[in-house]
């Protein structure tokens, strides 16, 4: 997958939601100006934006890693941070309790099989190109905000002042939001003002970690410098 390619994936998989999110304006408000509009009617687009906004997140990553696997490159030309990424799953693996495992063995001989495999996996590394399970490196295991992205920038080695910084605040926004709306701390009605900015910071963001992550692939930041 070469940059325009990815771009273009990424500009598809944006414009759908960004079309599915409209779709559900016009539903739900038709003519009525947010002030005006029902509190539940907003409150449902906005959860319904932040789940499009974590989706393409999570997508727009995965991509980037599938490209960045596809070249096959052996782990003297990567940055380190890649090789951690690959290694993810064993690093994890490395810090379980000694007592987790199989219960017929003792804590000490689980510990020596995850220390194995790590070192398996390391030798498996070494001898063929670096492949990294997306599934691990981009992994949204808790609310998206801007250090889950950052942990994941920083795993494929992309440097998060790439990032600007309005974008970050932009995502901490839209998780504040929504996490005030599902948990029932908000349950006032929504500003018009407060609806219209949630639709346009979830749009900059995902037109922004686009133009990141294309760079970063054209440029390939996850070379090591020559």
């Amino acid at each position: 997958m070469n940059p325009a390619e990815m771009r273009a994936q990424l500009e598809e998989d944006m414009a759908w939601r960004l079309d599915e999110i409209r779709h559900l304006v016009n539903h739900l408000l038709g003519e009525v100006a947010p002030e005006e509009a029902s509190v539940y009617s907003l409150r449902a687009i906005l959860v319904m934006q932040y789940a499009h906004l974590e989706g393409f997140t999570r997508n727009a990553l995965s991509l980037y890693v599938s490209a960045v696997n596809a070249r096959s490159l052996p782990i003297k030309e990567l940055k380190p941070e890649l090789m951690a990424a690959a290694l993810a799953a064993e690093f994890d693996g490395l810090g379980k309790s000694a007592n987790s495992g199989n219960e017929e063995e003792g804590r000490l001989t689980n510990r020596a099989r995850r220390q194995i495999a790590f070192v398996r996996k390391l030798q498996e590394l070494i001898d063929g190109p670096v492949s990294i399970a997306s599934e691990v490196a981009v992994s949204m295991e808790m609310n998206l905000g801007s250090d889950v992205l950052k942990r994941a920038l920083v795993s494929l080695g992309i440097p998060v002042e790439k990032v600007e910084g309005d974008q970050y605040s932009s995502i901490e926004f839209v998780k504040r939001v929504r996490n005030d709306i599902a948990h029932g701390s908000r349950k006032e009605n929504i500003s018009g003002g407060m609806f219209n900015a949630h639709l346009k910071k979830c749009e900059q963001f995902m037109n922004g970690l686009s133009r990141v992550l294309t760079q970063a692939l054209s440029e390939e930041w996850f070379r090591l410098a020559s």
